[in-house]
């Protein structure tokens, strides 16, 4: 689906599985985590946004959604979004929708 070397720690990196939009970041700790890439508030790429620690910040208007939950934690959005598994083999990243 993706490689780790695309994917450097503290970043987002947008992914397509099976038809789904998928938003991967990986922590500063190297653990990498999948979530719905599309906001919940608007059609907006949380991939285009920043991860600050655990959290995607949407970039169009500031919403927070947990990549270890899929929680929304900060308005405009109250949904949450899917989070996948995701496992690594190597340099590969693969996520099961």
């Amino acid at each position: 689906m993706a490689g780790l070397e695309e994917l450097k720690p503290g970043g987002l990196l947008r992914a397509d599985a099976e038809g789904v939009p998928i938003c991967l970041a990986r922590l500063e700790s190297g653990e990498v985590h999948a979530i719905n890439d599309i906001c919940s508030h608007e059609e907006v790429e949380l991939s285009d946004g920043d991860l600050q620690g655990t959290e995607v910040e949407c970039p169009a208007h500031g919403s927070r959604f947990s990549v270890l939950t899929g929680e929304a934690d900060g308005f405009p959005a109250e949904e949450s979004v899917a989070t996948y598994p995701v496992t690594v083999d190597g340099d590969d990243i693969y996520v099961e929708v």
